[in-house]
């Protein structure tokens, strides 16, 4: 069901607004294999294929000669092929070849720049060149299936871009969502991140490259508690680490220090408040033998359920990047967005 509502979406997307600058998920890796692929984003249509050297290209969508839509051609001699007429662009978006005639100097098509890494093809949003890279998890390459301690989640929501991401900046809907109810508080924490500036940069800098934070809650109580007592999952302290960027995060959480899984958390904009979030996880093994792996199917369970337990969510907050009313527990997520919205102002004056 999830998956036609992004369908019908997608087919009546609207240009994003307030879109912070970096790298978006264009499209999983495993699905632009030898034939060109369809890809909407921040509201346009692009067309995803592979070169000669295999190497992931976006492009936009639209033959420049009479505006056939290139996702509908083929790949030919390492050059994307228009089905109407048979020009051909190559991998920096040239018009390469014209049946019969000199190719024209300004048939190009615009080229978006791409990363392929942590299993999907990255686009950057933004106009100059990137100023940094996506996240490169070693463990999350470009498989199609799944296996046992790895997984991937891909779920449309009308939530924006900011609304995805400012939620693991959010300690308080642990407990009023999530329900994790602990012996203690919840807390989280800035540690300084490489081209940190404070609050997001001085007005006349560049923004800060990371929003890095660090989330920590003591033991499970309760029924939670108590099924984690007599199962061994228990702790006397959660972490959460995590490397922010304005448009994507990399996620480890440990229990008393031991790593229990790791995960790119990634959005798509399809367009005006219409995306997909992204999460591609590979969970550890949390002890030896069929106890270890049973405790890492647990934490993959307990990766899943709290997605979904988002989404609707999302899908009902009101449209756009609204603020609301702040309280003290608001801090951390107020941080992001100043931090988002200097990435939005980078997009809009480049």
């Amino acid at each position: 069901m999830r998956h036609r509502t992004s369908e019908r979406l997608t087919a009546a997307a609207r240009p994003v607004t307030n879109l912070a600058s970096g790298w978006y998920v264009a499209v999983p890796s495993a699905e632009l294999r030898h034939r060109p692929r369809r890809i909407t984003l921040f509201g346009s249509s692009y067309v995803g294929w592979r070169g000669s050297d295999g190497r992931a290209r976006v492009h936009s969508a639209v033959c420049p000669h009479a505006g056939a839509a290139l996702y509908g051609g083929k790949v030919v001699d390492g050059t994307l092929e228009c089905p109407f007429h048979r020009w051909r662009f190559d991998e920096s978006g040239a018009c390469a070849f014209v049946p019969g005639r000199r190719p024209p100097a300004r048939a190009a098509l615009t080229a978006l720049p791409t990363r392929e890494c942590s299993g999907y093809v990255w686009a950057w949003y933004g106009g100059g060149p990137p100023r940094h890279e996506p996240p490169d998890l070693p463990g999350l390459g470009g498989r199609r299936l799944p296996g046992l301690r790895t997984f991937r989640l891909a779920d449309p929501t009308r939530a924006t871009t900011r609304r995805i991401l400012e939620n693991t900046y959010d300690p308080d809907h642990l407990v009023a969502l999530h329900g994790l109810t602990v012996r203690g508080e919840a807390r989280i924490v800035f540690p300084d991140a490489p081209g940190a500036k404070g609050d997001g940069g001085a007005a006349d800098d560049e923004p800060a490259e990371r929003c890095d934070a660090t989330l920590t809650w003591p033991a499970y109580r309760g029924a939670l508690g108590t099924v984690s007592d007599a199962v061994g999952l228990n702790a006397d302290e959660f972490t959460l680490r995590m490397r922010g960027w304005s448009s994507c995060q990399e996620i480890e959480y440990y229990a008393d220090g031991r790593r229990l899984y790791r995960m790119v958390l990634a959005v798509t904009p399809i367009g005006e408040h219409h995306s997909v979030q992204h999460i591609n996880a590979v969970v550890d093994a949390d002890g030896r033998g069929a106890l270890g792996w049973l405790r890492a199917l647990v934490h993959r369970a307990e990766v899943q359920v709290a997605a979904r337990q988002d989404l609707p969510v999302f899908d009902t907050l009101l449209p756009g990047d609204r603020h609301g009313i702040y309280v003290p527990g608001d801090e951390a997520v107020r941080r992001f967005r100043r931090f988002y919205q200097r990435w939005v102002e980078v997009a809009e004056r480049d």
